[in-house]
This record gives structure tokens, C-alpha cells and sequence, in this order.
């Protein structure tokens, strides 16, 4: 019996060891992971910050860096699946890339998008139904060349601007914007 005084007294001493203060509280548990950013949010810049064939490298402060150039568009690319929808059409456009640090792929780490002549915005992951032949979904390996990201784009749409955000990056970190006008 003398037993539970004693560990009832035990329980209220750390009960106001704890209240005092004299007892730390466990750590907080660390926020998550940070986010891929959303690609709607935020317009893309107005003006071309990359040429056609100019290699960039962006380092999404995340721990993953990326040396990449969109090297060109291609109207009706080479398809492995899918078709346009009616009244649409699939450009492509090029890139060649290759991981300077980090494991996160390519695909995962940048939103792509194209900005149409109609001023829209035309994203890459609106065709994962589809699969271009050399699509950049499968652009897993460390460097790459050619890889293509697959755009529907409405028939009479030019494509004008490549738009490339960094997921983990945004907005700290500035898009890649490239004229292919």
C-alpha cells in the first residue's frame, strides 16, 4: 500500500516540474516538407529572361540544381500514346539537361508550361495522357538530351514563351522564361 502515495506523490512532483518549468517540453514537431508551388499562382514574366539554346542553371534552394536548355519546338512531335483533343493540337518543346546536384528528376522539379499567342498558359501536366516518344516524364537519368515536353495548345495558338518554374523554388526563385517565337 505504501507504494501508490508514493508514486501518486512522483506523479504530481513532475506534474508541477512540468508546469513550473523546470522540465523541458519535448521539441516541436518540424514543419513539413516544403511544397511544390502551385502553377497557376503567379503569372509568369511578361518577357523572355533565357534565348532559345542557352543553357541556365537553377538552383531551387531545396538542395537540387539543374543545368538545362530548351533547345527548340517541334509541331506534331512523334507520339508513343494518346491524341490531341478535338480541335487542339501537341507541340513539344526541347530540352537538354543535366543535374548538377540533388536526386529530385527534372519532371518533378519543374513546372513547364507554354504561353500561348493568345496570352493563355498551356501547362505540361495537362497531356500526362498522352506520351511523346523521348517524353521528358522518362528523362530520369542524370543528363539528357532531347527530351520532350508534351503541350495541347488550341489549333490557330502559336506557342511564344517556355515557361519553367522551379516546384520547390517559387517564388524565391525566378522562372525560366524563353522566347521561341
Amino acid at each position: 500500500m505504501a507504494r501508490r502515495p508514493l508514486a501518486a506523490a512522483l506523479v504530481l512532483a513532475a506534474g508541477a516540474l512540468v508546469l513550473t518549468g523546470c522540465i523541458p517540453e519535448p521539441p516541436a514537431i518540424p514543419a513539413s516538407p516544403v511544397q511544390p508551388a502551385d502553377p497557376d499562382a503567379g503569372a509568369p514574366a511578361g518577357e523572355a529572361n533565357a534565348a532559345l539554346g542557352e543553357t541556365v542553371t537553377v538552383d531551387d534552394n531545396a538542395g537540387d540544381t539543374w543545368s538545362f536548355a530548351v533547345t527548340g519546338i517541334e509541331e506534331n512531335p512523334p507520339m508513343e500514346a494518346g491524341s490531341p483533343e478535338s480541335g487542339t493540337r501537341f507541340i513539344a518543346f526541347l530540352v537538354d539537361g543535366e543535374r548538377v546536384e540533388g536526386g529530385v528528376d527534372f519532371s518533378s522539379l519543374f513546372e513547364m508550361s507554354v504561353i500561348g499567342s493568345d496570352g493563355e498558359r498551356y501547362a505540361w501536366e495537362d497531356t500526362l495522357h498522352a506520351t511523346a516518344e523521348n517524353d521528358i516524364f522518362f528523362a530520369m537519368d542524370d543528363a539528357f538530351t532531347g527530351a520532350r515536353a508534351l503541350i495541347q495548345l488550341p489549333e490557330g495558338v502559336d506557342p511564344e514563351l517556355v515557361v519553367l518554374r522551379s516546384a520547390y523554388g517559387y517564388p524565391a526563385v525566378d522562372d525560366v522564361v524563353v522566347d521561341v517565337r
